[in-house]
């Protein structure tokens, strides 16, 4: 019985429908990370997009008056702008076919509370089709004594 699991799961793993959406997984990363970098690594969100974004880019955040990357290039640049000293630090990275999931730690200014973000990107042809984002300040007082990030 073990010999036919193991012969099974050897062919599932070969199984070239799967090795594609391991690579469609590596290459959709490969893609938010580069983008995640240029734009607020090196404080550059209109280069990012510019390079990264889709022509129908679709911004879900409730920062983005109209929901495109333009609104979201205004909104980052002002955010850059205001906070020039921010720091994005990611935490984790979950990729599955063409979604993206960053875990960061936002701190907007040397020794101000770190901003929790969720950050989840859908990657279509190679470029950024989709983002939305979750966001939560990090509690000063938290009741759970298991960190938030």
């Amino acid at each position: 019985m073990r010999t036919v699991c193991a012969g099974i799961l050897a062919i599932l793993l070969m199984s070239p429908g799967l090795a594609r959406a391991a690579e469609n997984s590596q290459a959709s990363k490969g893609v938010v990370l580069a983008f995640y970098k240029l734009a607020l690594g090196d404080k550059k969100p209109t280069e990012a997009f510019a390079r990264y974004a889709a022509e129908g880019f679709v911004e879900h955040s409730a920062d983005s008056p109209t929901g495109t990357a333009q609104s979201t290039v205004a909104f980052l640049s002002g955010m850059i702008e205001k906070s020039p000293q921010a720091k994005w630090e990611i935490v984790r990275v979950i990729a599955e076919g063409d979604l993206v999931f960053l875990h960061v730690r936002f701190t907007p200014a040397p020794g101000a509370p770190p901003v929790i973000v969720g950050e989840i990107f859908r990657v279509h042809g190679g470029k950024l089709a989709e983002h939305w984002d979750i966001i939560q300040p990090s509690p000063e007082h938290p009741v759970n004594p298991n960190p938030i990030i």
